[in-house]
Formats: structure tokens, C-alpha cells, sequence
């Protein structure tokens, strides 16, 4: 009876031993598997030119598997190749070209009021331009300009300037200051 009894401790070790080396090697193969479909949505992005998730997912790939050669080859060219979509102000107002600015004796307001016509045409109706103009004083000055082929955001920078104003880009939109008021509140500041 004693022998029956060591012999079904041997086999309850023996089976929970052989339980747990199946469970561990059952979860490595889950990670392996789940770091695969990973390196798989990856690889997939990557060829469809979705470089964000191709960058998001092959990142997790290389932390688990630094030596994955198809992993970092993707990612070095990631990095040296792609830059970030940037969606600030500034660069929306680059990317539309104003074919004709033509201003003659014309307010600030009104300038504005022309330069955002002109952007929304040239934009096919995708980027109209928000400038606030603080002062009532400021927003009377008067500019003529004349461009060809020129950057909204550069039409935006001839128009401050010729009115002696100051434009700051925040993220909605563009405040044109005067610069007396700006070196006024400077000096305030001190």
C-alpha cells in the first residue's frame, strides 16, 4: 500500500510538472504568436504607406525581438524617410497657393476679407483663413499689394508687414497685433 501511495504522488508531480511545462509552453506560443500577428499588421501598414500604425506596431515587434532583421530594416527606413503629419496653422496656410493677390488702397479687414476668398477658391473650399485684428485702429490701415504664385502663409506675412503688425499663429487661428501695442505691453511687463 505504501508503494501505490508514492507511486500516485510520483504521478500527481509528474502530471502537474508536465501540466505546467504544456501551459507555459502553450502561453510562450500565444506571445509568439500574438508578437507575429503584430509584425504581420505591421509589415502590412508599412507596404500600404500607413507609416504611423507601421511605425506604432513594429516598435512593439523590435522591443520583444531586437534582432528581427525585417523589423529594424522597416524601421530605419521609417525613420529616415517619413516625417510626422504636422497640422499646425502655419503649414495648412503653405500649403495653399494663391495664383493672383492684386490690393489697391485697401483696409487690413478688407485685405483679409480678400485673401480668404481668394484661399478658399484656390483650396477648392478645404482652407479659409482665421485672422482676428486687434485694434479697431489697426484694422483700418491701408495696403496695396500685388503677388503671383505666392503661399497663403506668405500673403498673410506681406499684409502684417505692410501695416507695420505683428502676426502670432495660435491653433485656430491668426491674431495680427500692432506693434506699438506689442512693444507697449513688453515694456509694461518690466
Amino acid at each position: 500500500m505504501k508503494t501505490s501511495l508514492i507511486g500516485s504522488k510520483v504521478s500527481t508531480a509528474v502530471m502537474f510538472l508536465t501540466t505546467a511545462l504544456f501551459m507555459s509552453a502553450a502561453g510562450f506560443s500565444a506571445k509568439a504568436e500574438d508578437l507575429n500577428a503584430v509584425y504581420q499588421q505591421g509589415r502590412a501598414a508599412y507596404y500600404k504607406g500607413d507609416l504611423d500604425t507601421a511605425y506604432r506596431l513594429l516598435s512593439r515587434v523590435a522591443a520583444a525581438n531586437p534582432k528581427h532583421a525585417e523589423t529594424a530594416s522597416m524601421l530605419a527606413y521609417i525613420r529616415a524617410n517619413y516625417q510626422p503629419k504636422d497640422n499646425s496653422l502655419k503649414n495648412q496656410y503653405a500649403a495653399v497657393t494663391l495664383p493672383k493677390v492684386q490690393m489697391d488702397d485697401v483696409t487690413l479687414t478688407e485685405a483679409i476679407e480678400g485673401l480668404r476668398a481668394l484661399s478658399k477658391n484656390a483650396s477648392g473650399g478645404k482652407v479659409t483663413p482665421n485672422v482676428i485684428v486687434k485694434g479697431e485702429e489697426l484694422a483700418k490701415r491701408k495696403l496695396s499689394l500685388s503677388l503671383a504664385n505666392v503661399p497663403l502663409d506668405e500673403a498673410l506675412n506681406y499684409v502684417t508687414q505692410l501695416v507695420e503688425a505683428k502676426a502670432t499663429y495660435d491653433k485656430h487661428a491668426v491674431i495680427l497685433t500692432s506693434q506699438a501695442d506689442t512693444v507697449t505691453s513688453a515694456v509694461e511687463t518690466k
